[in-house]
């Protein structure tokens, strides 16, 4: 009885920490090559942008609900698009349309932005 408790036990903790490494990189690419390792978060600019800022500014920046992107995000600097995405604060501070998420409450997917996913993002609107 005792081994057929642990046993369930270890099968439900390796389901959790697999559910876990699927809900991580869900949406993302990369995987950790390590065997029995989790899974590796890596930033990807257009599938990031497409799951969560194309719905309004296009599939190709083009504008939508939301302005065009394409060609305009080139000038700005990281504080300056981190400002926009997770604040909704455009150029000179002020705010950008009330549509607009602020992204570092709401996250993506529930889980909070990184640093290399904003990166990610303006490197594939700088290169549309």
């Amino acid at each position: 009885m005792k081994t057929a408790v642990l046993a369930l036990g270890a099968l439900l903790l390796v389901g959790a920490i697999s559910a876990g490494a699927y809900r991580a990189g869900a949406g993302l690419s990369g995987v950790n090559s390590a065997p029995g390792s989790l899974v590796a978060v890596k930033a990807d600019g257009p599938a990031l942008f497409g799951s969560n800022c194309a719905g309004c500014h296009g599939a190709q920046a083009q504008g939508g609900v939301g302005p065009r992107l394409a060609g305009l995000v080139g000038p700005w600097t990281a504080p300056q698009f981190s400002a926009a995405v997770l604040d909704g604060t455009g150029l000179g501070g002020q705010p950008l349309a009330p549509t607009m998420p602020h992204f570092r409450t709401a996250g993506f997917g529930g889980e909070p932005i990184t640093d290399a996913q904003l990166a990610d993002i303006q490197a594939f609107l700088k290169g549309i």
